[in-house]
């Protein structure tokens, strides 16, 4: 009976306090504070957010940690160490500074943040002495937590199943500890709808015909996504080493501006504030009528600098959620080189192939495919841009620069 006890009961308990933790994170900050934000009067928004990396950068100062490794970056440097622990004093304060981030409307989500969260609580869970649990069921739990906590903010049980298991690696997935993190998965995204609701990225509301159009865009919407994801993956890297030079409280300062002038360059283009938060108002936007292509590019390209700014600037938050949506842009705008402008089948395709390239999950994304849309037509097509997409991404490039290239290695 003990194995029953460490592979369902105790992830099923980390799932759940992971999925309220993340749902009320969400709900209170980045669904309805947000949306507030963006419906203040008198441009609010514009005056507000240059302060999030302000008042991150205070954040990270007040609880003496530096903005990096992030919050993911925690987990898959503990993971690959079998000794190593998450420490219980690196967790408020990142989450402290998530809040800051993207409470103020900085271009970035609160992935991070679950993960660690969720992962941290994992480990702790895994380390407790009445449960007397073997060594490697406890690492686990962390696995577990962070599939939790990215199933839970990103809506989808799908990717926060087979997140915790790929994002330590770029060329594998350690499929030992899948169990314990589909049953967190599960519960926290129950959790999550239970608290605050599910906010899913893209709703596919038709299906596509297998025609000629379909396959050709699912094959440019592959390409563009991976050549896109190895370019972002390259300029953060380089924006993060750059960061790491000069005046750090110069550099923030000089972030907040750009991004306040990101901010009030999309409203005024848009009518929207499109830099705020992980990007749901900005595909709230995207999907709201139809859209000239320059608009559409434009849009893609202040929402996109936002983010990095925010990167450069040491925003507390995750890119998670912004890497979907900026491959949702380039969805949309294939679907309005195909005359396909109607349909949301080439934007939800985009978000999956260039968060897939980007976080190098290729296969949490074919399952979120398969889970959004429902249909086997859409997920064949999916699972084969996503494929074209690894190819033009590259073997190595990721976001994240903790990753290993597999267990072996």
């Amino acid at each position: 009976m003990k194995p029953v006890f460490w592979r369902l009961v105790v992830p099923a308990f980390v799932g759940a306090v992971t999925g309220t933790g993340v749902g009320v994170l969400a709900g209170v900050f980045e669904d309805n504070g947000l949306q507030a934000l963006s419906a203040a009067p008198m441009f609010a928004a514009a005056w507000v957010s240059p302060l999030a990396l302000l008042l991150t950068f205070a954040v990270f100062r007040a609880t003496s940690l530096a903005g990096k490794p992030s919050g993911s970056e925690l987990y898959i440097e503990a993971y690959h160490d079998p000794e190593a622990h998450i420490p219980p004093r690196a967790v408020p304060g990142r989450i402290l500074a998530a809040i800051t981030t993207v409470g103020l409307g900085g271009s970035q989500g609160f992935e991070a943040a679950s993960a660690l969260l969720g992962s941290s609580f994992g480990d702790y869970v895994g380390r407790l002495r009445h449960l007397a649990m073997p060594a490697d069921e406890g690492r686990s739990l962390m696995a577990a937590g962070a599939s939790a906590g990215i199933a839970a903010v990103f809506s989808s049980p799908a990717v926060g199943l087979l997140y915790g298991l790929e994002v330590p690696y770029r060329r594998d997935v350690d499929a030992t500890r899948l169990v314990p993190a589909a049953v967190a998965s599960a519960c926290a995204y129950g959790m999550r709808v239970a608290v605050a609701g599910a906010h899913p990225l893209v709703q596919v509301r038709e299906l596509p015909p297998l025609d000629a159009v379909f396959i050709a865009g699912c094959l440019l919407v592959g390409i563009l996504c991976g050549v896109g994801g190895r370019l972002f993956a390259q300029a953060q890297t380089s924006l993060q080493h750059l960061a790491k030079h000069g005046s750090a409280p110069l550099r923030v300062v000089g972030a907040s501006i750009v991004f306040g002038a990101l901010a009030w360059a999309g409203h005024a283009l848009s009518g929207s504030w499109i830099t705020l938060g992980p990007g749901h108002i900005a595909t709230e936007w995207l999907f709201s009528g139809a859209h000239t292509a320059w608009l559409v590019a434009a849009i893609f390209v202040i929402r996109t600098a936002g983010t990095l700014v925010c990167v450069y600037g040491g925003g507390g938050g995750g890119v998670f959620t912004a890497l979907a949506v900026t491959g949702a842009f380039i969805g949309a705008l294939v679907s309005i080189a195909l005359g396909r402008e109607d349909s949301l089948v080439f934007p939800f395709v985009g978000a999956a192939c260039f968060l897939s390239a980007g976080y190098r999950i290729p296969l949490s994304c074919m399952l979120w495919v398969g889970e959004a849309s429902g249909d086997l037509v859409l997920t064949l097509g999916g699972t084969v841009a996503i494929s074209v997409t690894q190819v033009f991404a590259g073997p190595t490039v990721s976001v994240s620069e903790a990753k290993r290239d597999t267990r072996a290695g």
